[in-house]
């Protein structure tokens, strides 16, 4: 069993992308700094923000309105939405295996444009102690922009601990992470990117995103395998965080073949992919779908997209047939919204800056007049988190405070 530890975090933003017309709205899980009680127009609730949910909408453990077991048994928030006569504040879980200690953390997230209010939303982010073969990192001094919330679940054996294969099982993470400021020198400058790119660290990126702003170079991207490889870490066991059963083998692994095949067949680097799933859903296939006007599904809460194992009533298994429609809506954008190839076309960029505008984009719908990726709304450490994902960044606490 792994000791619970309170981690008291600095701003990490996985946030959700944007809004506005045909462009990609949505909501999910989140927090933000203190604010009146009043009924949520965007899905937060509860904690430091002070939202109540609408009518027969439960104030969930991890802050967002919703139905259903998840939003209203175990750690429902009753003074923010309803709860059934049975939730309790113990940890949403069943089965035996290791205690798993897991911190969520406030991190910047993106409101519609479309809404109002002029306070910007702040989604929940994950940093998860796994059991003893995936070490934490040591985490920051505390921000007054961040709370931090403990859960310590009990998860089965094989979410805790996660069995090797011959591709998709995670590799130990080293406890000695240093968070960076300045990026060393990568170890390669193929065109596939270094097999280990800068490694697990954090470095924040200003401007344009281009290389003559100091944002990575494609070559120096860690390599696909070696990225899904580490990432595995939290994929394994990222629906903890939704109170869904975790990933089966088979899931992840199915995730890992539709991020390749629909990467395959757009053109869009399967890494670019991969990070902003991260970003989304932490590869989560039963990822709640929020509807606050528009729907956002799946694991890269796509824009009314049609993929989901968690859209009113769970699938276990998640059928690859579902997993595969997830990443397409997200990457190949729906008839309602953009999805990724549109965000890169929209970005007008030929070189690996293409990549940063778009994930910028695909968070807030456009790129500030400016054209310094941290401007803007929504959130503005969203475009640094994909280049530091990008070249191996997986679990090092982020050095961005922007929010």
């Amino acid at each position: 069993m792994i000791a619970a530890a309170a981690l008291a975090l600095a701003p990490l933003t996985t946030a959700v992308p944007h809004a506005g017309f045909s462009k990609h709205s949505h909501v999910h899980l989140h927090a933000r700094e203190a604010a009146p009680q009043v009924q949520s127009n965007d899905g937060q609730c509860g904690g430091d923000l002070g939202f109540i949910c609408g009518p027969n909408a439960c104030c969930s453990e991890w802050g967002y309105c919703g139905s259903g077991a998840a939003y209203c048994n175990a750690g429902c928030q009753s003074q923010y939405g309803s709860c059934s006569s049975n939730s309790s504040s113990s940890a949403v879980g069943s089965g035996t295996g290791a205690a798993t200690t897991i911190a969520f953390k406030t991190a910047a997230y993106s409101r519609p444009n479309s809404w109002s209010s002029s306070t910007s939303s702040v989604e929940s982010s994950t940093l998860i102690a796994t059991s003893t073969s995936v070490a934490t990192s040591a985490a920051p001094a505390s921000s007054s922009a961040a709370a931090s919330t403990l859960l310590t679940s009990t998860l089965p054996s094989a979410a805790t601990t996660y069995s090797p294969t011959a591709t998709y099982s995670p590799t130990a993470i080293s406890t000695s992470v240093a968070i960076t400021t300045s990026a060393p020198a990568p170890s390669s400058t193929s065109g596939g990117g270094s097999s280990g790119g800068f490694g697990d660290s954090y470095k924040v990126y200003l401007g344009d995103g281009t290389t003559g702003a100091g944002w990575p170079s494609q070559s120096e991207w860690t390599d696909w395998e070696s990225m899904w490889t580490a990432n595995m870490a939290y994929i394994s066991i990222s629906c903890t965080q939704f109170g869904e059963p975790n990933n089966s083998d088979q899931e992840s692994a199915d995730v890992k073949s539709a991020i390749e095949s629909v990467a395959f067949s757009t053109s869009i680097d399967e890494r670019f992919i991969l990070a902003i799933m991260m970003q989304e859903s932490k590869g989560c296939v039963r990822a709640p779908t929020t509807n606050y006007g528009v729907t956002n599904p799946g694991l890269m809460q796509s824009h009314d997209g049609a993929g989901s194992c968690n859209n009113g009533a769970v699938q276990n298994p998640c059928p690859s047939s579902e997993i595969t429609q997830m990443i397409t809506d997200g990457a190949t954008g729906t008839a309602a919204g953009d999805g990724l190839k549109q965000c890169m076309s929209e970005s007008k960029a030929t070189d690996v800056s293409e990549y940063y505008k778009a994930a910028r984009i695909y968070n807030s719908g456009s790129v500030a007049a400016s054209g310094n990726l941290q401007d803007g709304i929504a959130t503005h450490c969203y475009a640094s988190d994909v280049a530091n994902r990008l070249t191996g960044w997986v679990k090092a606490a982020t050095a961005c405070t922007l929010g």
